[in-house]
């Protein structure tokens, strides 16, 4: 059996799909075949320019709203999913970014990058195994952050969230096999990111062992990757040049502010 038998399209759930990378993994996979549950929260201009995108393409895709700080939307998240037919593919990009430090973390930061970046996961991957029918194989791919590998504590509360995914990543693949596999991609910096001219952004995708950065159409690779390798669950691939290798003080978005 070759790969592309392995990861036949079916139905694919993205969170977080209506902008930047979320959006160009709906655009790849759905011309690929796959059906996308395209999800987002308050994005909805730009998912429907991307459900119309993909559906002139003769792609299929469905759009879905869900707050997913709220447990209520993201049971009706995997309900709406669950109207299309059974989902053999979960992709959880979504996740909330905003700055903290140790000098300015509160428990409400904490609280809602944990809700957003490891319960709303933890409970859609459990759902997402329960649709699954008797005979269905399932695949989720976590979305996580290459700085994990290469820890500096800007974006605090968001770096503690992200380690806690990273752990739901391990034991998620442990408690869900043999029906489902679990796995993860770190991307370093890939767009520009934390209000980055294009210039200092050139210079911080360069910024690593081997001078060019993760580009979308590497972490889509590494998704069809996962998706075919049915002996692939609890890995995580890392795309960031080698940056986690020599990682920096601070996070590269801070990239100028450390060369003054």
């Amino acid at each position: 059996m070759d790969q592309q038998e392995k990861a036949m399209p079916g139905i694919m759930l993205v969170t977080g799909a209506a902008v930047r990378i979320g959006a160009e993994i709906a655009s790849h996979f759905a011309e690929l075949g796959w059906h996308i549950i395209l999800h987002y929260h308050r994005s909805e201009a730009q998912a429907v320019a991307q459900s119309r995108k993909i559906t002139a393409k003769s792609g299929k895709v469905t759009l879905v709203a869900a707050d997913l700080s709220s447990e209520a939307d993201v049971i009706a998240l995997l309900d709406a999913a669950k109207g299309e037919g059974i989902a053999t593919a979960l992709v959880k990009n979504a996740s909330l970014f905003r700055y903290d430090d140790a000098h300015t973390v509160d428990f409400a930061s904490i609280a809602a990058h944990m809700t957003v970046n490891l319960s709303a996961p933890a409970l859609l991957t459990k759902l997402f195994y329960q649709q699954l029918g008797d005979t269905d194989k399932g695949c989720v791919i976590n979305m996580l952050d290459a700085k994990l590998f290469g820890i500096n504590p800007d974006y605090f509360s968001y770096t503690l969230s992200k380690s806690a995914l990273y752990c739901l990543n391990q034991i998620s693949a442990q408690a869900y096999a043999p029906k489902m596999r679990v796995n993860g991609i770190a991307p370093g910096i890939t767009l520009p990111s934390g209000g980055q001219t294009e210039t200092e952004f050139k210079q911080s995708h360069k910024r690593n062992l081997l001078g060019q950065g993760a580009e979308i159409s590497e972490i889509v690779a590494a998704m069809q990757l996962i998706l075919s390798s049915r002996s692939m669950t609890g890995e995580v691939i890392v795309l960031d040049g080698g940056a986690h290798l020599q990682p920096p003080a601070r996070d590269v978005a801070f990239y100028k502010e450390v060369q003054t």
